[in-house]
């Protein structure tokens, strides 16, 4: 995860190269032209006299996938901000800059890789969760919780107690067994996020997401990683014979 690209706007010059969401391994770049228009609000703001401050753009450009030819469309907002910097005779300079920032694409990128056993449902809610993630930072975080919630499901956590009530998040975290122990802290933090997401004017913001985003991938990777299991049971077998072992199980990436 690039937090820098997923945080912050850009300019024309230095449009970031987002992962592609089909093949995952190839890179997006514009294909054509990035079209920028100021809003008819920001005009009428301008008609007693322009204040580049004040100026509201929107966007919209198409995305290529250089690998797998994918499209994806960016539609976003924009404005002016003064750049300041130093010239070839070391005098400072300013000078208007022009800048974006993404709102939706579509379809949605990809913000974390979830291991390929990660249960459907999960991955799901991780794609509702990618999908508003630069609109709507707290309705993001809320998403990632709903994820996590189902992560529990696929783990046998009951959602209701024997007389039909409503199990909480929380009360469910407390039902994992002891073997599961040290992800319950990874449960409680998104739990935490995800309930300030859910209440009007939380102050959430991208970063925040983020957080949860890589709170979420740490945590699939602990349940549903492949390469963890195979290196446990490697480190099992060690420990039963008390040595080197014959390589039996094959862990790629490990001589």
């Amino acid at each position: 995860m690039d937090r820098n690209t997923l945080l912050y706007a850009f300019t024309i010059d230095g449009v970031p190269s987002y992962h592609c969401p089909t093949c995952e391994g190839g890179r997006l770049k514009i294909d054509g032209e990035l079209v920028s228009e100021e809003t008819e609000a920001s005009k009428k703001d301008q008609m007693q006299g322009w204040d580049p401050e004040l100026v509201v753009l929107k966007f919209n450009c198409k995305l290529k996938c250089v690998l797998c030819s994918e499209i994806v469309y960016l539609i976003g907002g924009g404005g002016l901000e003064v750049d300041h910097d130093v010239d070839e005779n070391g005098e400072w300079k300013s000078s208007w800059v022009t800048y974006y920032s993404p709102k939706f694409f579509y379809p949605s990128i990809r913000i974390i890789s979830s291991p390929k056993k990660t249960p459907y449902l999960v991955q799901e809610q991780v794609r509702a969760a990618e999908s508003i993630y630069f609109s709507f930072p707290d309705s993001c975080c809320n998403s990632i919780r709903a994820a996590a919630e189902e992560v529990l499901s696929s783990l046998g956590v009951d959602v209701v107690d024997e007389k039909g009530g409503f199990i909480s998040f929380a009360n469910r975290i407390n039902l994992l067994t002891d073997e599961r122990a040290s992800v319950k802290v990874l449960f409680d933090a998104i739990r935490w996020l995800g309930n300030h997401g859910s209440h009007p004017g939380s102050g959430l913001q991208r970063t925040h997401a983020l957080d949860a985003f890589q709170i979420l991938e740490l945590l699939l990777e602990e349940l549903y990683s492949d390469k963890k299991l195979e290196i446990q049971e490697l480190a099992r077998r060690i420990n039963e014979a008390k040595g080197p072992v014959g390589r039996h199980v094959i862990i790629s990436g490990v001589d």
